[in-house]
């Protein structure tokens, strides 16, 4: 291995090429984190060669690790694999293009021909594939293109071949543009900015003095293996900091190096396999809990966590992933691969679901839960290769799992634990409902189990879960029920996404609502323990936040029935509580409705129906048999 100091015009000036192996990640450096700083330190150097003034140290902008590919052969332009620092090298080819492109509108023809001996090999008559040996540098696959475009096309032809990236006064989108053409165009605005400032200097010496600077002031190591030389070892000490790679930045250059190494057809490996990782969908970053990650490294997670049983913490994610790689022994890097492609289409289930089908269903839940350290235990579960019926319901026990937790009021703090838990257990023996439901037997402690029947009943009598459990998520509970109790006669189907949760007694009761025995409340609910009502408005108060007194309705239906009376027809709504919700399409609004009063006898007696129909819908590990229902 040779580690040598280059000017950056030393290492593009030769007639050789430089290319972006396949499995490099897709151009990545954007204006707020990298261009911008890099444009400030070329123009500083600049603004002194303007003047007169040598600049006064160098620059180094870090190290570039080249892999000769085979060895010389007479006539051939040298072949350099660029293992790490493709990032920078198009960054410098993208600056001289833009810079060159200036040249040319501005009609100097000298300094635009000295900039393409830069960018662009010379004597093509001599090459055998001139179409792609006149690039001095080769751009990953995805790149490729739009790369030969920013060499080859001015300012008005891209424009013209890109018309999605402009808006209709010409100025480039921020937004869902190529990021080799969003750096285009920021060097070439930023460069025009420099050269046309007022002062002495002439525009195309200040552009000479640009492009100098970049070419005889900034500096790389470049660095040239040898065949004894490992350039994945390398390429990872390299990037432990600085700008930081997703893990399966590293994942993807490990598997392709090792393919390189055995042989394989990397060509068609990243075409057939690892082509669907370069979606923008999975480098977008997002947050989980209290992490902001690529959205590839979350799924590297899961996966890892499906495939191994153990927890996976980021900061050891590679570290992890070659641990997995290693003992699993895949005797080709596409079988590698296979085991992460498996659970893509789960996981994308999981993020955006869509249609009836139970996994989506269960996937709406664990949303809107916000529960995504189910994602290995589902993972597993989709995996394996029983009949859906046993898939479903094993997606049925987890969502009553969470369901029921929420309900009774128990902590999710040890869901991750619990879930990765369980799917080591199903993965080394059987992915089956028995088995579930016998590691939940051997489970206890209020962090870790499964509610009984009996808890979930007392709950929904006498917990106030309107006041404990999130908006969103008891709505989805009560959405639930509300289907539940349906049958194949009822008109209404679906459910409106805008309905709100109503108090039938409502939160402010004292005017229109008597107590039991009659007596009415005082406006401000205070009285003192001696009096006779203390005791039933406490009761009242706990009662009316339960689940047996919350049903669904339309936002405009809900401020509407407000503190309406349940029977006597308000003299300004002109309707009771009981007419609006006899009127409702709603089934459980219907059965509200069929009530001649409602107070703590009919909200106790509904949360019991309620309760049967939680627990059908969300039954517990040990009622097997009715875990074949849908």
């Amino acid at each position: 291995m040779k580690a040598e100091p280059f000017q950056i015009g030393d290492v593009l000036k030769d007639r050789k090429r430089f290319i972006v192996p396949i499995y490099q990640r897709t151009y990545a450096w954007t204006k707020g984190r990298q261009l911008e700083k890099f444009f400030d330190a070329i123009e500083a150097n600049a603004c002194e060669r303007t003047v007169g003034k040598a600049p006064s140290f160098p620059h180094y902008m870090g190290a570039i690790l080249l892999c000769p590919r085979g060895k010389y052969t007479f006539g051939a332009i040298p072949v350099f694999d660029i293992v790490d620092g493709q990032q920078r090298l198009m960054t410098y080819q993208i600056f001289l293009a833009a810079l060159r492109d200036i040249a040319k509108s501005m009609g100097g023809t000298s300094l635009a021909e000295q900039l393409t001996t830069f960018l662009l090999n010379p004597d093509t008559h001599l090459m055998k594939d001139s179409k792609n040996e006149c690039y001095k540098l080769e751009a990953a696959a995805f790149d490729r293109t739009l790369f030969r475009d920013l060499i080859n096309l001015d300012q008005g032809n891209l424009q013209n071949k890109y018309p999605n990236a402009f808006f209709k006064n010409g100025k480039i989108k921020e937004s869902d543009t190529p990021l080799p053409l969003r750096a285009w165009w920021y060097f070439r605005d930023e460069a025009q900015i420099f050269i046309h400032e007022e002062n002495e200097v002439d525009p195309i010496t200040r552009l000479e003095a640009l492009s100098a600077a970049l070419l005889e002031d900034f500096r790389v190591i470049v660095i040239t293996l040898d065949d004894t030389d490992d350039a994945q070892v390398i390429f990872e000490t390299l990037n432990t900091g600085g700008e930081p790679l997703a893990a399966m930045d590293l994942v993807r250059n490990d598997v392709f190096h090792r393919a390189i190494r055995r042989d394989e057809d990397v060509d068609a490996l990243m075409e057939e396999r690892w082509s669907i990782f370069e979606n923008g969908f999975w480098k977008e970053e997002v947050t989980q809990g209290r992490i902001k990650k690529p959205r590839i490294d979350f799924f590297l997670a899961h996966t890892l966590a499906a495939e191994t049983g153990k927890e996976v913490l980021f900061g050891e994610l590679y570290a992890r992933y070659k641990a997995f790689v290693a003992n699993q022994g895949f005797p080709s890097a596409s079988d590698e691969l296979d085991s992460l492609l498996k659970h893509v289409g789960t996981y994308l289930t999981l993020l955006v679901p869509e249609g009836a089908e139970p996994l989506a269903d269960l996937a709406r839940q664990l949303n809107v839960f916000d529960v995504s350290t189910a994602y290995p235990l589902v993972f597993v579960i989709a995996a394996s290769k029983n009949y859906d019926e046993e898939k479903t319901a094993l997606y049925r026990l987890i969502s009553s799992y969470i369901i029921r937790r929420a309900i009774c009021g128990l902590t999710p703090k040890a869901y991750n634990n619990t879930f990765i838990r369980v799917a080591g257990h199903l993965r080394e023996n059987s992915v089956s409902r028995k088995l579930f439901a016998s590691i939940f037997d051997e489970i206890e402690g209020d962090s870790v189990r499964f509610p009984t029947d009996q808890e979930l009943r007392t709950a929904i009598r006498t917990r106030a879960l309107y006041e404990a459990i999130p908006t969103p998520r008891l709505r989805y509970i009560l959405g639930k029920l509300e289907k539940a109790s349906r049958d194949k006669f009822d008109e209404t189907t679906g459910l409106r996404n805008d309905l709100t949760i109503e108090h039938v007694l409502p939160v402010r009761w004292a005017e229109y609502w008597p107590l039991p025995d009659g007596a009415k409340a005082p406006p401000d609910y205070i009285v003192t323990a001696e009096d006779p009502r203390h005791t039933a408005i406490a009761y009242r108060e706990v009662l009316k936040h339960t689940l047996g007194n919350l049903t669904l309705l339309t936002p405009s239906g809900n401020p509407r029935l407000g503190n309406l009376p349940f029977m006597t027809v308000d003299d300004v709504a002109g309707l009771s509580k009981r007419d609006a919700l006899r009127a409702s399409l709603l089934k459980m609004n219907q059965e509200i409705a069929a009530h001649s009063n409602w107070g703590e006898t009919q909200i106790s007696e509904r949360a019991d129906v309620l309760a049967n129909r939680a627990i059908s819908i969300w039954p517990h590990p040990s009622s097997i048999s009715a875990l074949t229902e849908t």
